[in-house]
């Protein structure tokens, strides 16, 4: 913008200079085209300008160490050629508040600006400031900025050392389904006063000459916690949310669905995982949660058969 502007103001005053040591009417004619030149930019370029906004997107996750970018792409009214667009943009990080870009003629319908992912955690995307210029650089206006955006960068796998005992799980415990009803597995015992008929098993009553109750069973659900402790720099972060990947992931192959409780600020967050989707969710919502969140109680005050602490208190299992 400021050098567009000086050349324009060098050519202006070389005509004007011009036209009076000439004194033709040919350097008076230049001399007024010149002068008109930004307010003829500027009616050219201002259907455009009005119209210009910027959309942006990345992914919602990523795998550390992989590649990942942020769309840029700008829309403006199709007949005139997009204007230069210039944007001041904050690469906000878990680790770093501000990571300043400038990023000026920006006059492409689409671009792709490369991300590290080197670090696990999150990086976020703020436009602080957005401008788009006329045809000649001399005039800006300013555009509507788009949403801050985020993606968080996920760590691998990372097998749990010293392992819990997560075998202890798969081995399933049943109970007697209240009310009964239908259910694969069964169990029989001696009628109680009250038992509903429909349960009795009428050919082995006669067998042992007692009624025999055919009662519905089903399994227990032991409440299984995942405790992320709040990790303290890039390499706890990326043991502890590896570790937790790891644990989950095995607990879900093998059939077991437990639960993931950390901060998030001062708020205790708590997540049941019974699937792949709600994994990815919670390792999401912790890379994203903020590095001054408070550390979980000590003890901690939930209710579970089986907590596994993971982060600064260590891997194993209570």
């Amino acid at each position: 913008m400021a050098v567009n502007r000086l050349i324009y103001a060098g050519v202006l005053v070389l005509s004007a200079v011009f036209y009076f040591a000439s004194g033709s009417w040919y350097a008076w004619l230049l001399l007024a085209l010149i002068l008109a030149l930004p307010l003829l930019s500027l009616l050219v370029s201002l259907p455009a300008m009005l119209s210009c906004r910027l959309e942006t997107s990345m992914a919602e996750t990523v795998e550390q160490g992989a590649k990942a970018g942020l769309h840029l792409r700008l829309h403006a009214w199709p007949v005139l050629p997009l204007p230069e667009v210039q944007v001041r943009l904050n690469l906000r990080t878990r680790d770093q508040e501000k990571d300043y870009r400038y990023l000026s003629r920006l006059n492409h319908e689409e671009g792709v600006l490369a991300l590290s992912t080197d670090v696990c955690g999150f990086i976020s995307a703020e436009f602080r400031r957005g401008r788009v210029c006329d045809a000649l650089g001399l005039f800006r206006l300013p555009i509507r900025r788009p949403k801050p955006t985020q993606m968080a960068i996920l760590p691998p796998e990372r097998r749990l050392d010293p392992m819990p005992r997560l075998d202890q799980f798969l081995q399933q415990q049943m109970k007697a389904k209240p009310g009964g009803g239908v259910s694969e597995q069964h169990d029989h015992r001696s009628y109680r006063p009250g038992d509903p008929v429909k349960d009795i098993h009428w050919k082995l009553s006669l067998k042992t000459d007692e009624l025999i109750i055919r009662e519905a069973l089903e399994p227990v659900r032991r409440r299984v916690v995942l405790a992320l402790y709040t990790p303290r720099g890039p390499q706890d972060r990326a043991e502890t949310l590896g570790g937790f990947r790891w644990a989950s992931h095995w607990l879900l192959d093998n059939g077991v669905p437990h639960y993931a409780v950390w901060m998030e600020g001062e708020e205790l967050r708590e997540q049941y995982i019974s699937s792949e989707e709600d994994r990815m969710a919670v390792l999401r919502a912790a890379c994203l949660a903020p590095e001054s969140s408070a550390d979980l109680p000590s003890p901690l005050s939930i209710q579970a058969d089986w907590i596994c602490p993971l982060g600064r208190k260590g891997g194993g299992g209570s």
